[in-house]
Order: C-alpha cells, then sequence, then structure tokens
C-alpha cells in the first residue's frame, strides 16, 4: 500500500499520525521519535510482508551507517509505547534471520478533499442534480460499509470466534484406573477411546558392594496397553526408563522414549551432575484388536535432554529438546521415513520452548517468558492464532480432543487448567493433598474425564550412628523429611505431612513436638540451624522463613522470585548465606535485610558452612572452594576433591562429604586439606538412602529409597 507520509492511520484502537509523530488511544497520547515513526509507517505500508533490517536502514536511514541495532532501539521504542497506551500485545513480529512485519493490518483514513467547498446553493439547485448528489452519496455509503465489512473480517480472529465445548471442566467424582500395588504412571489415552497405554515400574534395590564403587539400585521398566475390559498387554520393558509416551494422530503407532545413563550407569548416579543422558526413540506400529507387535523401530539417540514429544503427522515427530548440556531449547521435527531432523525456525517471543502439543497439525506451545509460562496456539501454516500468558512457573501440556484449547498443569502452583484458544482460562479443582504428587493428565479421547497420576509420599526419618546401627525416629506413614541434626546433635527436626498440613517438628530426648503453629505453604527443601543453636532457618521453594526456638515464633525472613536455599544463619547480624537458583544455575548469595550480594559466578553444587566462611564446589570440578568472610574473598582450599561431591561437614583441618547421588550413596569420606588423603570415615552397608545431615559425634540422618506407590486415576 502506498499511502502519503502525511496521511493517519488506525492500528486496532491507536490512532497513528506520522505528521505529528504521535499515538493516540484511550484518551491518551504519546510523541514518537521521528525515526521511531518513520519504522512504523513503513511496516505499515508494507504490512502484508516481513521487511528486513537492510531494507528498513536503506528507505529510512538514507545512506547512513548505521547497524541493526538502531533498527531493533526503534522497534523497542514502538512496542514500548504501543504496550504503554493498551496494554501488552503482539504489534510487531519478529522473524529470526528475515525481519519484521507489522501483525495488525492498518486502516488509512482518507485526507481531506481540496475541492471542499463551504457554501451550499440550495435555491437553484436543478432536479437532476439534487438526484445526482442523492446517488453519490448512496454509492459513497455503500462503499464505507464495504470497507467496514472487509476491515472486520480482516481484524477477527475467525480461530477463536467459535470454539467447540465436547468436554468436560467440571467433575465431581476420581475411580482409580490401575489399583495394583506398584508403579503406575504416564497415562496415553489412545484416539479410539477403548484404549490406553502407562507406563509400569519396580524399584530393584542392591546391597553395596565393598569390591567396587558402583552400585547397582535399578528401575524396572514396561510399557502397558490396557483395553476396555481392562486387560493388560505388556509391550516393551526396559533396564533404563520409559520417559515419555504419545500416539500417533490415526493411533497406528505408538512413540516411546527410553532413558539411559551415557556411561551406563543407573539413572542420577551424580550429585549436581548436569544431564547425562541417551534418549531412544522407538516407535511400535500395534494391532491392538488381535494384540501384535507389527513392527518395532529404534530410531537415532538423543544425546542431552528432552522435555516433550508430539506428533505432527502419522510419519513426523516434534521435539521440544536441547542438544547438550550448554545449548538452548528447541523444537525440532524428526522426519521417520527419510530419518532426518530439522530444527524448526524460533517463533517470535516464544525463545525458550518447554512443551508442544500437537492436534491435527495445529500446534501449542509452551515456552518460558520472564519466568513465567506462555502459551502459543499456531495454525497448520505455524502462523499465531493467538498467545496466552499464565502465571505459573513450569508447565505440563495436551490438547483437549475438540481442538478448542489444552489442559496445562504447573506442578509447583498445583494448578490444572484448561486454556483456550481466545485465552480463556478455567480451572480444574484437585484434591489438595499435600502428601500426593500429581502429575502428567491427559483427557479421555472423548473429553470426559481427565486421566493423571496419583503418587503417595511417605517415609521415616533414620538415625545412622557411627557403628551402623539404624534406629527409626518416626514410626507412622506420614511423610516425614529434610532432617536436620542442632549443631550438638542432640535434637533434630524434620519437616511432615499430617491432616494435609506440613509442619516442623523437634525431637529431644526421644520425645517429639510440633514447632510451627501455622502451615508451611509449600514443600520444604532444607533446614539449617545457628550455631547457637535457638534458631532455625527453611526455606519453601522462593520463601526463607525464621523460626525462633526461644520465643516460638515464625516468621518470614525472605521472598524471591527464585528458589533459595540456606546454607548458615547468623542471627545476631541476620545475615544468611543461601544458594539461589536461576533455572538450573545455583549461586551462593550473602543475604542482610534488603541488602544482597552474588559471590559466586559460575554453577554451585554442594556448600557447607564453617567458622563464617562457606566452602563449596563448582558444578563439573575437582577441588574445594572457600569464601571468606572477612573480605569475601575466593580462595581454593584444595585442587584435589572428587567432583560432583556432597559436603556434609567442614572443620579447620578437612572436609566430610559423599560421592554418587540420591540413593546411590557412597561412604562417608574424609579429606585433610594438608596431605590431600581422603581415608573413610564412616562406612554405608546400604547405597538406597537419602541423607539429610550429619554429625559428626551422631552419624546420619536419613530416609530410605523406594519406589512410592503410584497409580492412574480417573477424573469424572
Amino acid at each position: 500500500m502506498n499511502a502519503n507520509q502525511e496521511t493517519s492511520f488506525m492500528l486496532g484502537e491507536v490512532k497513528v499520525s506520522p505528521s505529528h509523530n504521535t499515538l493516540w488511544a484511550r484518551g491518551q497520547s504519546l510523541k514518537l521519535q521521528p525515526k521511531a515513526m518513520a519504522v512504523l509507517h513503513y511496516l505499515a505500508c508494507n504490512h502484508n510482508r516481513v521487511i528486513s533490517n537492510e531494507e528498513l536502514i536503506e528507505r529510512l536511514w538514507e545512506g547512513r551507517v548505521v547497524t541493526h541495532g538502531s533498527v531493533q532501539k526503534s522497534i523497542n521504542s514502538l512496542r514500548s509505547a504501543l504496550t504503554e497506551l493498551v496494554g501488552d500485545n503482539e504489534w510487531i513480529t519478529h522473524y529470526s534471520k528475515r525481519g519484521y512485519q507489522l501483525m495488525i493490518e492498518p486502516q488509512f483514513l482518507a485526507p481531506p478533499s481540496p475541492d471542499t467547498t463551504n457554501e451550499l446553493h440550495t435555491v437553484d439547485t436543478p432536479v437532476s442534480t439534487t438526484n445526482n448528489w442523492r446517488k453519490w452519496r448512496i454509492a459513497s455509503l455503500a462503499i464505507i460499509v464495504s470497507v467496514a465489512i472487509a476491515a472486520l473480517y480482516k481484524t477477527v480472529n475467525w480461530s477463536t470466534l467459535y470454539l467447540p465445548n465436547n468436554h468436560q471442566t467440571v467433575f465431581h467424582t476420581t475411580q482409580g484406573y490401575t489399583n495394583e500395588t506398584g508403579h503406575e504412571r504416564s497415562a496415553t489415552p489412545h484416539p479410539d477411546n477403548q484404549h490406553l497405554a502407562y507406563i509400569r515400574e519396580k524399584f530393584i534395590p542392591d546391597q553395596h558392594d565393598t569390591s567396587t564403587t558402583e552400585t547397582k539400585n535399578e528401575t524396572d521398566s514396561e510399557i502397558v496397553i490396557r483395553d476396555a475390559a481392562s486387560k493388560d498387554w505388556r509391550v516393551a520393558n526396559s533396564n533404563g526408563n520409559w520417559f515419555k509416551l504419545a500416539w500417533s494422530p490415526a493411533g497406528n503407532n505408538l512413540v516411546a522414549i527410553e532413558v539411559k545413563r551415557r556411561d551406563g550407569l543407573p539413572l542420577g548416579t551424580q550429585f549436581y551432575q548436569p544431564s547425562n543422558y541417551l534418549y531412544s526413540f522407538h516407535i511400535f506400529t500395534l494391532d491392538l484388536a488381535q494384540e501384535r507387535l507389527l513392527e518395532k523401530q529404534q530410531l537415532s539417540q538423543w544425546q542431552g535432554q528432552i522435555f516433550s514429544v508430539t506428533w505432527w503427522d502419522e510419519n513426523t515427530l516434534e521435539i521440544v529438546a536441547k542438544q547438550g548440556p550448554n545449548s538452548g531449547n528447541g523444537r525440532y521435527r524428526y522426519s521417520i521415513i527419510d530419518q532426518q531432523l530439522t530444527l524448526l525456525d524460533e517463533f517470535e517471543g516464544a525463545t525458550n520452548p518447554v512443551a508442544s502439543s500437537v492436534l491435527n497439525q495445529r500446534t501449542s506451545i509452551a515456552s518460558l517468558h520472564k519466568n513465567r509460562i506462555q502459551i502459543d496456539f499456531l495454525n497448520a501454516q505455524q502462523e499465531r492464532i493467538s498467545r496466552v500468558k499464565l502465571d505459573v512457573t513450569a508447565a505440563e501440556i495436551s490438547w483437549i480432543p475438540d481442538g478448542s484449547g489444552v489442559l496445562v498443569y504447573a506442578e509447583e502452583e498445583r494448578k490444572l487448567l484448561a486454556v483456550y484458544l481466545d485465552g480463556k482460562q478455567v480451572p480444574i479443582p484437585l484434591a489438595d493433598s499435600k502428601d500426593k504428587i500429581f502429575s502428567r493428565p491427559h483427557y479421555s479421547a472423548d473429553g470426559t474425564g481427565i486421566f493423571y497420576t496419583e503418587e503417595k509420599r511417605s517415609s521415616n526419618i533414620l538415625l545412622t550412628a557411627l557403628d551402623g546401627t539404624k534406629t527409626r525416629l518416626t514410626e507412622n506413614t506420614d511423610f516425614n523429611y529434610a532432617a536436620s541434626f542442632s549443631p550438638t546433635g542432640a535434637k533434630v527436626v524434620y519437616a511432615s505431612v499430617r491432616n494435609n498440613q506440613i509442619h516442623l517438628w523437634l525431637v529431644e530426648n526421644g520425645q517429639e513436638r510440633q514447632l510451627t503453629t501455622q502451615p508451611v505453604p509449600k514443600k520444604v527443601d532444607s533446614i539449617i540451624w545457628s550455631d547457637d543453636g535457638e534458631h532455625l532457618v527453611f526455606n519453601a521453594d522462593n520463601q526463607v522463613f525464621h523460626q525462633n526456638l526461644l520465643t516460638n515464633q515464625t516468621a518470614l525472613l525472605l521472598s524471591d522470585s527464585d528458589k533459595i536455599e540456606p546454607i548458615a544463619y547468623f542471627p545476631s547480624s541476620n545475615r544468611l548465606f543461601a544458594l539461589k537458583h536461576n533455572r538450573e544455575i545455583r549461586n551462593l548469595w550473602r543475604i542482610e535485610g534488603k541488602q544482597q550480594k552474588q559471590l559466586t559466578f559460575g554453577a554451585v553444587g554442594s556448600a557447607v558452612e564453617h567458622g563464617g566462611d562457606i566452602y563449596f564446589q563448582y558444578v563439573s570440578e575437582n577441588g574445594l572452594w572457600a569464601v571468606r568472610s572477612k573480605n569475601d574473598t575466593l580462595e581454593r582450599v584444595t585442587p584435589s576433591l572428587d567432583e560432583y561431591s556432597k559436603l556434609l561437614k567442614a572443620d579447620k583441618d578437612g572436609i566430610y562429604f559423599m560421592n554418587g547421588g540420591i540413593c546411590q550413596e557412597s561412604d562417608i569420606y574424609y579429606q585433610d586439606y594438608a596431605t590431600m588423603s581422603k581415608s573413610t570415615f564412616l562406612a554405608q552397608e546400604n547405597s538406597a538412602v537419602s541423607t539429610t545431615s550429619f554429625n559428626v559425634n551422631k552419624g546420619l540422618l536419613q530416609t530410605e529409597c523406594y519406589l512410592p506407590e503410584a497409580n492412574i486415576v480417573l477424573l469424572k
């Protein structure tokens, strides 16, 4: 469209006046820099195509030597101004390596006619002239109505104007779909509404082998298909883990992802180690009626991390994954016939995808934006239908079968939502059971129910003494965890879920009592003591609380946007040392009231305090470092401490630590700083435990590892 530079135009409800460099909307106006207005006007005149940086520079900067940053500065200015006037919306889209395009079609306003006269002669007007005038008015009115209808057609999002409603969002009962003893998860309904694929697992513990440093606590994992008569058919098994399942659109094929460690050891062997997994894609072609496996294909292995898998069509997978620990997340398509992998272009504003799901070649993408999830709905041409922003930090997504939107589950916030293409969000209530974990919800194919996994958590606190004897500090069916020794070892505090509430409990002289008077809002990760034994600090996700044992009062010490793990607390100065999370990266911070200072700039694994100094390891590096309290200087204490160690306690001469990983623990070792010699301090007969606290005089506080009871539940 060629429009005069002086011609005003409308962008939705925003009036744009290039001649005045001004935007108007909702009774407000904003001035733009001339160059920003020139960019907006040029994009409006060429709204039907993508405009490259080079074209904008050539046409609008008129031969001046500028960089792409000048264009980006103008684009940012435009986005900020439009957002300030009418709220957050996607006005200008950026296509990677291509350029920019205006997403709202402009309506240019006709300038005043130069022939307009102020005089009207009515006395001597002939009848024919009057009739012509009336015809002209009718014709003009018809043109205006036609233009208005065309504009309305262009601006209405027809994909969201009518949404089907062939599904339930109000449910009244839950019923067990799998009621066997064991661990069943990842219910994946078949399109025929008669079959369901799921994963069944069994934990195989193994005693510690004193002849080797390796342990072999493994999980046997099976893929099972259940029919309408509740008859099970085992399709495949693995000594690794089946990770994700997805049916092809026609239901003829089932893709399953198998995950194993690259080095062949059991999953999760090393503390704090970045994902070191190999993922294998298995395609099962099945005859469900005859329960026959027609064909099995194993595709290429993937090293890195996979977040989701879905089917683009009957022969193509869509994957959200990253290749290696240091790469970013991407969306990929894999052609099974051609065996070719294609990295899809980044979608504007969705540069960090965490999941995707496809239904009839409509795509929903969940991505992280400013530490919150947003959902983008795309049509078959991969053009955006709509974008919905959610107040959650992570999400599992799957399509509602009628195509009206997606089912979203956020585990941290414990929210289940139906999110629609028109932006509407409908909460679906779940039972508020803090001792249970819900995961992987999927609508049934007819939309009348939702399958999900319900896992019951239960554990008791064990005291493992220095002579190896074990004593249960708790004897119940509740979820008891995060136990911590007092500095002398005479007291133990732990978190427990009882009567659907999380509280701290104190064990002293064989007696226990509840410490907190108000429930803790979220799961507690760690509890630390002050050196005088009179104060506790504990975290619940991104909140840190202080418990004064003298007054028995609990107070919120800190709330942050990121998860925080307390390391040490000094009540006299209200000084807290903590590990703050930035996604998968943790660093040490010193926090005093509103004053916060980052002490490390890397990826920190384990950390402990001694004498006011913080001893820690960097992830993937041998050695031990310390942050000295006097001047915050970093000092390398020893270069020889094993990488991926879990630090337990430090003293002036050395460090107590263990190797292995959660439920794969080694013996307890002591390394002398001066001689760098390593000795066994306490041997562990059973490695299938999780240690949460260590005291040199008392021993270890632990919970036993087991595969918790989990069942598939149907919400009706």
